[in-house]
This record gives C-alpha cells, structure tokens and sequence, in this order.
C-alpha cells in the first residue's frame, strides 16, 4: 500500500509539472512585411529569452514561429537589407490563449530618404512640441538607437506667408525643439545635423486653414546608414 501512494504522489507531481511548463509556454507567430507596400520582406530574425538570454533562436524568412517558455519575456530583433533595424520586448502576458500573432512592418532607410513628420504639428508662429507628437519622435528615436551609425537631418518649414526673416527663424526654433527631444531621449547630437528653410518650400499656396498647418512642419532626411 505504501508503495503503491509513493507511486500515485510520484505520478501527480510529474503530471503537475508536465501541465504547468504546458501552461507557461506562449507560442509566438509573426509576419514581416514592408510599412508601405504591405508585401512580405525576407529577413534575419533572432529571439532571445529575458533577461540571460538562456534561450535562443535565429530564422530566416518573412515569418516566424517560436514558444515562450518558462513564463520569461523575450526579445526578437528583426533585420533586412534597406531596412531599419527593428527590436521589440514581446511580454508573455500579452498573450490571448496562449498565442501571441504579430505582424511586424519594416520601414526602408534608403539614404536621402525624407520622412515627413505627420503628427508634429505646430501651432502658428509656435515652437512648442505637443504630448500627442511624443509617439511619432520615439519611432525616430527607436530607428536611430537599433542603427547607431545613421545620422540625420531635420528640415524645418513654415508657411510662407509672413515675413520670410520672422519665417526663417521660426523654422530653426522649431528643427531644433525636435533635435533636442531627440536628444534628451539618448541620441547622440552629433547624428543630428539642422537645416531651416523658413516658408520657401510650402506643400501647398492655398489659402485654407488644412494647408497652412500643413506647411508648418518638421522632415526628417536620412543622411547615412
């Protein structure tokens, strides 16, 4: 009898264990396309558990598949050629089921590639950077930090109406809120260079309030990668 209840415990635990590394393992199922054509992008991926980095793996593809396990969070940093550089913390409890589907877009880099700033808005005869702009710089902050050999340039602009002196300046207050919010989130100022062109470039001349705010903005122009 004693042996046959060391047996039936012996049992249980294993079944125990069995069902709670069972319960801990998240599968991980991704896509990599490209942010702008939304087609599939070959590419080099790896993954690595948090924080020792005990478990790791590597793929190639326009898609992976991997399990969490251990309940850890993990890291996956995603490359391809024309690409940024994309890293991301893949937390387990963000799973829904056990199953966390992602879809990862890369943004090119080609050089001398513009971005405009389509959140950045500034008010008029303004400087001042808004809580709700904060998102868009971060995503520049994250391309620079996952490619410490790109360097920028930010490219301010006005409307043109106006005096072009008062213009001028405007646009160099405004490149340079943006440089120095990028600045205080770590990068390096020397990767950023500043260029004002005040209202000489505008995206529109007429004359509605929708065109006037769209010319007041802040272009990002990537020098090298």
């Amino acid at each position: 009898m004693k042996i046959r209840v060391v047996l039936f415990l012996l049992a249980s635990l294993v079944t125990t264990s069995v069902l709670s590394q069972d319960e801990e393992a998240v599968v991980v199922n991704a896509i990599i396309i490209d942010a702008n054509t939304k087609e599939p992008v070959s590419s080099k991926i790896k993954y690595e558990s948090l924080p020792y980095g005990s478990k790791i793996g590597v793929f190639s593809g326009d898609n992976f598949t991997f399990n969490m396990e251990g309940g850890n969070d993990y890291m996956i940093v995603v490359n391809s050629d024309g690409y940024s550089a994309y890293t991301e913390t893949i937390k387990v409890t963000d799973a829904t089921n056990g199953t966390i589907e992602k879809i990862i877009e890369l943004k090119q880099n080609g050089l001398n590639r513009l971005i405009r700033l389509e959140k950045l808005i500034f008010a008029l005869g303004k400087a001042d950077i808004s809580p709700e702009s904060h998102e868009e710089l971060d995503e520049i902050v994250n391309m620079m930090s996952t490619n410490e050999s790109m360097s920028i340039q930010l490219e301010g602009h006005t409307d043109f109406r106006g005096n072009a002196k008062q213009n001028l300046k405007l646009s160099e207050r405004r490149v340079e809120a943006v440089k120095n919010y990028l600045v205080s989130k770590g990068i390096d100022k020397r990767r950023i260079k500043t260029k004002a062109f005040g209202g000489t470039q505008p995206l529109s001349r007429a004359n509605d309030n929708e065109s006037r705010m769209n010319n007041r903005r802040v272009e990002v122009r990537i020098l090298t990668n």
